[in-house]
């Protein structure tokens, strides 16, 4: 009987052993290790990332009960340019804002009958468009440096789904936490709080691959764990030609 403790005893020594060695071969995630495998997960070669100059999507947005409400067109362009046009058709109302060179910009037009109205945009609203501009072309990327920083959150769970969290906080103030798939490191959601103080999450339900990128195809839009709506990402060009004078002030 004492032969058999102590032999038991050595059993379980070893075994702890054995797993402390394997624990200590695990890497300690940072944001560093999180991004690096967020876009080894968007594209086969992460290289491929940094030839995207330029980016185009078309998506339809959905209100809670799935109806259409209106249609948009992103474009963006490497140094921070933006450009983002919302079109009702049903009521002809138009919408841009746009990030440009040295200033930003919005238009409107109520109707079809309306005169369309073009202002510039307080320098702090631009500086934060710039901002979405360089987060959006980034691919998950850190922000450069003294542009902001990509902090480590910890483990999360969306909808059932084991995530890894990585918040992007920059010096105008834009801050997104992003989740990304436990597993396959694809993302699963991404959480920003509105100007009221709520928390947006754009919850990714399918993808796309375009040119060999990985996109969403479509979003559950939730405003405080209520859904408010979905998006669906009906076109996504990879540095599509771009019309001369796009982002400037717009003259009419």
């Amino acid at each position: 009987m004492v032969l058999f403790r102590r032999f038991t005893a050595l059993v379980a020594t070893l075994l702890l052993a054995a797993t402390g060695v394997l624990a200590a071969d695990e890497p300690t995630l940072t944001a560093e290790t999180v991004i690096a495998k967020a876009r080894a997960a968007l594209a086969a070669d992460p290289a491929d990332l940094a030839k995207v100059k330029s980016l185009r999507m078309v998506f339809t947005a959905y209100d809670e009960q799935s109806r259409p409400l209106n249609a948009t067109t992103l474009t963006l362009a490497a140094g921070g340019y933006r450009l983002q046009s919302t079109a009702d058709r049903d009521r002809g109302l138009e919408a841009a804002v746009c990030a440009g060179r040295l200033e930003g910009w919005t238009s409107s037009k109520a109707d079809a009958l309306s005169p369309r109205s073009v202002r510039p945009v307080p320098y702090e609203e631009f500086k934060k468009l710039r901002d979405m501009a360089l987060d959006d072309l980034a691919f998950f990327a850190a922000p450069p440096a003294g542009l902001g920083t990509a902090t480590y959150r910890g483990p999360s769970e969306i909808a059932g789904r084991k995530t890894q969290a990585v918040e992007y906080a920059y010096g105008s103030g834009l801050r997104i936490t992003r989740h990304f798939d436990a597993a396959s490191f694809a993302l699963v959601a991404s959480d920003q709080t509105t100007p009221k103080g709520e928390l947006q999450r754009q919850q990714v339900e399918s993808l796309t691959k375009v040119d060999g990128i990985s996109f969403p195809a479509k979003e559950t839009i939730y405003v405080d764990g209520k859904k408010s709506g979905e998006v669906t990402y009906d076109q996504v060009k990879v540095n599509p030609a771009l019309t001369p004078g796009l982002f400037d002030f717009p003259s009419f």
